[in-house]
């Protein structure tokens, strides 16, 4: 499959999937879902990576992804209360070779119920990761979470736990980030995210600590380009696995309605 068709493809599953609901989130939302305005839809977002990381293990090169983000207003149970929605679709020609080392697709079905409690807010997250490989044996990923996100003097604070039913262990990663905003248009939003694993496909202890930068670009009032780099840095039980050291970066456009 190659690039132009994958794009076809992913920009076709965005189409329909808008249509679908009508409102918003992203790929496998690291510890919160999306804030967004009561008012929106949904978010749109077309990527390109370098590298598709997840979660510190490198699983393809070159990938393409659409996702939709779709909010839906609980106020009338609890005014603090939210559930996101979302769908993400990503694809490759160049899956590292424990992956296949072909084609790869994934499709990632997620649901977010959230409440705040002041400053803090708490959500439940459920994830469906469906893979489309052309390596045998990788099974389908079911995982409960918790996700705790806040802000404090401007540094945006953010956990997770979550249970992986396939794998039966658990995922940990806390992060914190940061926006300067240099102009109207344009911010810097330096981050770092660390985490853990308790048998977690081998992973019993230190996983990976994720350091980036992103650089959001207004280009209207519903459309951002964010291109960014950030780097992979294993450690502890990931490291031992053969994961390497690696600097990637990617480029994303989303769209709100």
């Amino acid at each position: 499959m190659k690039l132009n068709s994958l794009l076809i493809t992913l920009l076709s599953v965005a189409s329909a999937t808008a249509s679908f609901a009508g409102t918003s989130s992203g790929k496998a939302p690291a510890a919160c879902a999306p804030c967004v305005e009561e008012k929106t839809l949904g978010i749109v977002t077309i990527g390109y990576d370098t590298n598709y990381v997840y979660r510190g293990v490198n699983i393809a090169t070159n990938l393409v992804s659409a996702n939709l983000d779709v909010p839906i207003s609980l106020d009338s149970i609890s005014k603090d209360l939210s559930l996101v929605l979302s769908s993400w679709y990503g694809a490759s020609d160049d899956a590292v070779t424990n992956f296949g080392g072909g084609d790869y697709q994934e499709l990632d079905l997620i649901a977010v119920l959230q409440k705040k409690f002041g400053a803090v807010t708490a959500g439940l997250k459920y994830e469906h990761y469906f893979f489309f490989a052309d390596a045998s044996g990788i099974k389908d990923i079911n995982e409960l979470g918790v996700t705790l996100s806040t802000s404090i003097k401007g540094l945006d604070l953010a956990a997770y736990v979550g249970y992986d039913f396939t794998a039966e262990g658990f995922y940990y990663e806390g992060s914190v980030s940061h926006t300067f905003k240099i102009n109207d248009k344009i911010s810097l939003v330096p981050g770092i995210l660390i985490s853990f694993g308790t048998d977690y496909y081998g992973v019993d202890g230190g996983n990976t600590i994720k350091p980036s930068l992103a650089m959001p670009i207004k280009l209207s009032k519903a459309a951002t380009l964010t291109p960014y780099i950030a780097g992979n840095l294993p450690y502890g039980s990931l490291d031992s696995l053969g994961q390497q050291d690696r600097v990637y970066g990617g480029v994303a456009l989303t769209v709100t309605f």
